[in-house]
């Protein structure tokens, strides 16, 4: 093959830093969207998922793959404006990540493509860092943390004066005392402090379950009562 047709042939298809701005879009993208898809807007997050994902088809046709970042890039970017009651800003890296990459073509524009691939690298990097540390803090951490309350059963609305339970239960370990109603059940919340021996907290569980109304005790997990 000499230049003249390997140089046809590079031009057939997005450069590869383009195309690794593409697939960097489209992964950022993703770990949003499962977040989004348990909530009652999970469609939404789907649709603008794979509106980030439009240029990937279009590797393999540089003038359309262009044209497709930047109208995704864009449209993502609105959408989070008019949408940002739903969080489709949460959209918003992908979106400045296609636009990088629309530009990002060495071949043509070597100084700005440069800088274009840089600063879409460390856009697509940010937000995995986000994403993350995101999910460190409220779903890995509380998962793996040792459970610091007791969470009974109760029958619904059996317990009004929670102070006088707080006192009789403070010499035993306890901190606080909640009560929570949900379509669930009834619940009343114990707490104690982290250095709580073995024995004194099945002490302090056992007289929790001797309380009137009781149906059950187990300690609760830190993702759900904190």
């Amino acid at each position: 093959m000499d230049v003249g047709e390997s140089q046809a042939v590079a031009v057939t298809a997005a450069h590869r830093l383009q195309q690794a701005l593409a697939v960097a879009a489209a992964v950022i993208a993703a770990p949003v969207t499962v977040w989004g898809v348990s909530s009652g807007i999970g469609g939404l997050f789907v649709v603008t998922c794979l509106v980030a994902a439009l240029p990937l088809p279009a590797l393999r046709a540089p003038q359309h793959f262009v044209v497709t970042c930047v109208a995704a890039g864009l449209g993502l970017l609105a959408w989070g404006v008019l949408a940002v009651m739903f969080g489709m800003f949460v959209y918003w890296p992908s979106a400045l990540v296609l636009l990088c990459a629309a530009l990002a073509d060495p071949r043509q524009r070597p100084v700005t493509a440069k800088v274009t691939g840089g600063l879409g690298a460390a856009i697509a990097a940010a937000a995995l860092a986000g994403y993350a540390a995101f999910a460190w803090h409220f779903y890995i951490a509380p998962a793996l943390a040792e459970p610091h309350t007791y969470r009974a059963v109760t029958e619904r609305g059996n317990y009004r004066n929670l102070g006088d339970i707080e006192q009789r239960l403070a010499p035993l370990g306890a901190t606080g005392v909640t009560g929570t109603e949900s379509d669930e059940g009834s619940y009343l919340d114990v707490r104690f402090p982290e250095h709580l021996s073995a024995p004194e907290r099945e002490q302090l569980r056992a007289w929790i379950a001797r309380l009137p109304g009781i149906t059950g005790v187990g300690l609760c997990p830190v993702s759900t009562c904190g």
